[in-house]
């Protein structure tokens, strides 16, 4: 997982890298980065950039969506 920003001055947003999924019917594919976790709209043109770090500024929905999603896993729910 790692951050991409969509335009520049914008939050960073999770995105899976290539490899990486929810389940192994939507691992991303080679060369490419998933959708942001909170669901915001990508244009066609891409990610402005991409960063292993978040630097404080992190989409808040993003790291919730991740949050809950660990959480679910760590009680066996899905």
């Amino acid at each position: 997982m790692t951050y991409a920003q969509i335009k520049a001055s914008q939050k960073l947003h999770l995105v899976y890298e290539p490899g990486e999924g929810r389940t192994s019917q939507t691992l991303v594919p080679a060369g490419r980065l998933g959708l942001p976790l909170c669901g915001c709209l990508v244009p066609a043109s891409g990610y402005r950039m991409t960063i292993n770090v978040p630097l404080g500024h992190a989409c808040q929905r993003c790291r919730r969506v991740l949050r809950s999603r660990r959480c679910k896993e760590a009680s066996g729910g899905e």
